[in-house]
């Protein structure tokens, strides 16, 4: 039997903590009695660790916010360090949430504590220069992408592709025949989902067009059911964005939702990789301020935005990014989809076998524990706390 494990690990929002979580259980099974402590939410917590510092306490999204809540972030910091230096653990696994994660990084490195990223930033695609950090901070790497093992490595820094999380937790909650009793729809009726993102400043600016898109698609889909999911968190008042459109409003399932329709509109971002994985035939959109576009198309490297495409290196899936997206050419990309429901569901099931080989084929969190365990392993006993 190994020797027993104490490990610090934070992860600061949503999918982090559940990534996170997923990967201390996994580990529970290749190391018995590891303790762990640090940040996160009620996936961690139920996965035994002990949390430090809520997750809650540090989500901030957007500059202002994260300007008026500096001192307090900073004093969560200061615990975490606190804990670092009292307790010593073995190694500080950091799960994505860079702004955050990387200042812990460098203070765990001058301690001597081994730091393990597992769900690195997306260096790959802006920000290169972070790559640099990543070399002098960051003892492994466990990454999600199968190219990012090769872009890091070739920028020194030590990665193993662990495969995507998503693989195995991407598909509905509940069979179509408990969605449509739950949300009494027709089963001959075309479902459709628009979704516009998590955050308000990306619902302000996908959803009025995805709304003009509703409009034009039931008209000339008359019938159709156009759901929108509606994030956690996300205002209210932002459905009045589309008032007079005919659309669904749908809270707490998101999975169902997306996993269940005919097609859909999908924000980019994460939710786009989740409607590939199920098979969902979709198109991709996004808008940004147009300063905020003009500084990104300098610093992105890459031809496509969506993920989807990303990964098979290919515009495989259809994006209306900027100025594209609108609503005439939303509806037009989403009716070409219910046009022909059988064929369009092929092509999106034959993509969704490519997406999941490309990704690892599943079981990425017990594959991050085996090489957090490999990596433990490998540090001597002096250095290891």
């Amino acid at each position: 039997m190994g020797r027993p494990y104490h490990l610090a690990i934070v992860a600061g929002e949503h999918s982090g903590d559940t990534h996170g979580g997923n990967l201390v259980k996994a580990f529970a099974g290749l190391a018995p009695g590891a303790r762990w402590f640090g940040a996160g939410g009620p996936v961690l917590a139920s996965a035994g660790a002990e949390l430090i510092v809520p997750m809650e306490e540090l989500a901030v999204v957007g500059i202002a916010e994260v300007l008026t809540h500096l001192p307090h972030l900073w004093r969560e910091m200061g615990r975490l360090k606190a804990a670092l230096r009292e307790r010593r653990p073995q190694a500080l696994v950091l799960v994505d949430f860079p702004d955050f994660n990387f200042r812990l990084a460098r203070y765990a490195k001058g301690l001597g504590i081994p730091v393990v990223y597992y769900i690195t930033p997306q260096v790959w695609a802006w920000r290169q220069r972070r790559t640099r950090f990543l070399r002098a901070n960051v003892d492994r790497a466990l990454v999600i992408f199968p190219f990012e093992e090769t872009f890091l490595r070739g920028h020194g820094v030590e990665a193993t592709f662990v495969g995507h999380p998503l693989v195995d937790t991407a598909h509905p909650g509940s069979s179509l025949e408990q969605f449509l009793s739950r949300q009494a729809l027709d089963p001959r009726a075309l479902r459709v989902a628009l979704l516009p993102g998590s955050r308000s400043s990306e619902v302000r600016r996908n959803l009025p067009p995805l709304l003009e898109a509703a409009g034009l698609i039931v008209r000339s889909h008359p019938g159709a059911v156009v759901m929108v999911p509606w994030a956690s968190g996300l205002p209210e008042h932002l459905k009045g964005l589309g008032a007079s459109s005919p659309v669904r409003w749908v809270s707490g399932e998101y999975a169902d939702v997306l996993g269940h329709a005919h097609a859909a509109a999908v924000a980019s971002g994460t939710a786009t990789l989740e409607a590939a994985l199920m098979g969902v035939p979709q198109v991709i959109v996004y808008r940004l301020k147009p300063l905020t576009y003009a500084i990104g198309r300098r610093l992105v490297t890459l031809n496509q935005v969506g993920l989807p495409n990303v990964v098979l290196g290919e515009a495989a899936i259809p994006e209306l990014i900027q100025a594209d997206f609108t609503g005439e050419g939303v509806a037009a990309a989403v009716n070409r989809l219910l046009d022909d429901t059988g064929a369009a569901k092929a092509r999106a099931e034959a993509l969704s076998a490519r997406v999941k080989s490309a990704l690892g084929q599943g079981n990425a969190s017990s594959r991050a524990a085996s090489e957090l365990l490999k990596f433990l392993e490998g540090i001597p006993p002096a250095q290891a706390g």
